[in-house]
C-alpha cells in the first residue's frame, strides 16, 4: 500500500484506522447526511461503552445495557443504525448475527434500511470491504458469510432466529400506550419470553434503548427484576437526563444541538410528563391526574377560536350499563383543538369546549337526544359516535337517521387511561377552555368526573371529551385567531 505523503493523507489514514476500531470514529467517517453529525456528552459516552462491549464480546464476555436519553437526542442513530453496521464489519471474521427490534415493524425496517444504506456506501467499503449486505430490509445477510440480520417488531415472529447483538429501540411509541396495563404486559411478555431467549451462545450483547415512559414499562420492569432476582440478566444503566443537577451535572444535556429555549418550551408543554420524557425518571402515577383548577372559564366568545367544531359522544347502551343501580350516562361534548407553534418543533395544544349534553336514558330516548343535538349543532358540526362492540348498532341507527356528512365513526378502543393520556399535559398547562353558557348545566359534573378519574363512579364526560379531542386534533388545520 502506498505510504501517505502529505499531512492531509496522513490524517485521512489515521481517521480510517480509528473508524475500524471505535464506534464514534466510525460514525464520523461514514456520516453522509446533508446535516452535520453533532456530538454531545451522551454521544461520546454511549459510543465509548458500545465500543468496549464489542471488544468484550470478541473475548467471550456478554454485555447488557439499558440506555435512557430524552427524545430526539440521537440514540437510534447510534444504537439502531450505526452500531449494527459497525458490529458486523468489526466482527466479520467471527460471522455474527443481529436482531433489531422496536415497537413496530415499520420503525425497525426503517432502521434496517438505513443500516444497509450505510454499509453500501463507499466510505464503509474502505473500512470493511468484505462486509456486503444482501436481501430485504426485514431479513438479510452478509454476502459469503453466516451473518444474518433480522428486523422485527416487538412481539413479531422470531422463532428460529438468533442474535449475537440484540437491540430493542423504542418499545413504546406514545403516552397512550405507556399508560395501558394491557400494552405494558404484552410488550414485557414479548421482551422477556421472546427477545431475551434469542441470544446466541456463548456470549451476546443486549441493548435496550428508549426514552422512559412509565415506571412499569420494560425498563422499569427490568430494574425491578434485577433487584428481586440475582439470576436475571444484570443490565448496566447509562442514563442521560435533560437536566442533571450537582457537581459534574449540566443544565442542558445537548446544547450543541438544541438551544436552552427548546428544553424550556418542551418542559412547559409536557408538564408532569417531563419527568419521564426529558429527565428519564418517570414518577408513580395515582389519582388527581387532571388538575381542573386550571380550567379557564369564558363568559363570552371573545377570543374564542374561529375554527370548525366537532362533537364527541360517549354512549351508555349495554344492558349492564343501563340496569345497574347508578346507570352510566350518555354524554356529548362539542369543541375543538388549536395548536400553537412555539418554535424548534414544539407544539402547544389547547382544548376548547363550547357545549355539553348528557342524558341517563334507554336507547330510544338517547338516540332521539343525539339526533336533536345534531340538528341544533347544524351541518358544520360533525358528530363522532363510538362504533365498536355494543355501540355499533347505535352508530348504524344514527347514521340512518342523520345525513352521512354529520355522522362519523370513532374507534377509540382500549384503556380509558390510554385514550385520555394526551389530555394530561393540556390540563397541567391550563390550556382547557370552557364556554360557560353552553356548559353551565353539566360543568360541575364534568369537573368531578375528571377530578375523580380513574376511580370515580362515572367517567362518561371524560370519555366524550376524549372522543372529541382525538377527532379534532386529527383534523385541525386552522390557527389561533
Amino acid at each position: 500500500m502506498k505510504r501517505p505523503q502529505t499531512d492531509e493523507e496522513l490524517k485521512r489514514e489515521l481517521a480510517r484506522r480509528y473508524a475500524r476500531s471505535d464506534l464514534l470514529s466510525f460514525m464520523l467517517w461514514t456520516w453522509e447526511k446533508p446535516t452535520p453529525f453533532v456530538v454531545g456528552r451522551h454521544t461520546r459516552a454511549i459510543c465509548d461503552r458500545l465500543t468496549r462491549a464489542i471488544e468484550d464480546w470478541r473475548e467471550g464476555r456478554s454485555t447488557f445495557l439499558l440506555i435512557a436519553v430524552p427524545f430526539r437526542h440521537g440514540k437510534s442513530e447510534i444504537c439502531s443504525v450505526a452500531l449494527p453496521a459497525y458490529f458486523l464489519g468489526r466482527c466479520f471474521d467471527l460471522q455474527p448475527s443481529v436482531i433489531m427490534s422496536g415497537y413496530g415493524a415499520s420503525l425497525v425496517e426503517d432502521f434496517s434500511r438505513l443500516t444497509q444504506r450505510n454499509m453500501m456506501g463507499e466510505r464503509y467499503a474502505e473500512l470493511f470491504p468484505k462486509c456486503i449486505p444482501e436481501g430485504t430490509s426485514s431479513n438479510w445477510r452478509i454476502k459469503d458469510s453466516f451473518c444474518k440480520i433480522t428486523a422485527v417488531g416487538l412481539g413479531g415472529a422470531i422463532t428460529g432466529k438468533g442474535g449475537n447483538l440484540i437491540v430493542l429501540d423504542d418499545y413504546c411509541k406514545s403516552r397512550a400506550e405507556a399508560v395501558s396495563d394491557v400494552y405494558r404486559q404484552r410488550t414485557w411478555d414479548a421482551f422477556r419470553n421472546d427477545l431475551l431467549t434469542r441470544q446466541n451462545a456463548p456470549a451476546s450483547i443486549v441493548i435496550v434503548t428508549a426514552t422512559p415512559w412509565h415506571v412499569d414499562d420494560i425498563r422499569g420492569r427490568i430494574l425491578k427484576y434485577m433487584a428481586e432476582d440475582p439470576t436475571f440478566p444484570q443490565f448496566e444503566q447509562l442514563t442521560f437526563p435533560a437536566h442533571q443537577p450537582g457537581d459534574g451535572g449540566w443544565d442542558y444535556l445537548f446544547p450543541e444541538m438544541f438551544p436552552c429555549e427548546w428544553y424550556d418550551a418542551q418542559r412547559t408543554v409536557l408538564g408532569v410528563q417531563a419527568h419521564a420524557l426529558l429527565d428519564c425518571n418517570p414518577i408513580v402515577e395515582g389519582g388527581n391526574r387532571f388538575d381542573t383548577s386550571k380550567v379557564v372559564i369564558h363568559y363570552t366568545r371573545e377570543g374564542w377560536p374561529k375554527t370548525r367544531e366537532i362533537r364527541g359522544w360517549d354512549l351508555a347502551s349495554s344492558t349492564k350499563e343501563r340496569d345497574k343501580d347508578d346507570p352510566d350516562w350518555t354524554w356529548g361534548v362539542k369543541g375543538c383543538v388549536t395548536k400553537l407553534n412555539l418554535g424548534n418543533g414544539v407544539i402547544r395544544k389547547s382544548l376548547w369546549i363550547s357545549d355539553m349534553k348528557a342524558i341517563q336514558a334507554e336507547a330510544p330516548a338517547r338516540d332521539a337526544m343525539i339526533r336533536a343535538t345534531a340538528m341544533t349543532d347544524g351541518p358544520t358540526v360533525v358528530q363522532y359516535v363510538e362504533a365498536f362492540g355494543a355501540y355499533k348498532d347505535a352508530y348504524n341507527t344514527l347514521r340512518r337517521a342523520l345525513p352521512n356528512r354529520l355522522i362519523k365513526a370513532s374507534h377509540l378502543t382500549g384503556d380509558k387511561a390510554a385514550k385520555l393520556a394526551p389530555l394530561e399535559a393540556i390540563f397541567e398547562n391550563g390550556d382547557i377552555h370552557i364556554l360557560y353558557e353552553g356548559c353551565k348545566e353539566w360543568l360541575d359534573v364534568w369537573r368531578t368526573q375528571f377530578n375523580d378519574f380513574p376511580a370515580g363512579a362515572h367517567d362518561d364526560g371524560c370519555d366524550a371529551t376524549g372522543v372529541m379531542f382525538h377527532a379534532s386534533d386529527k383534523s385541525y388545520v386552522g390557527a389561533l385567531v
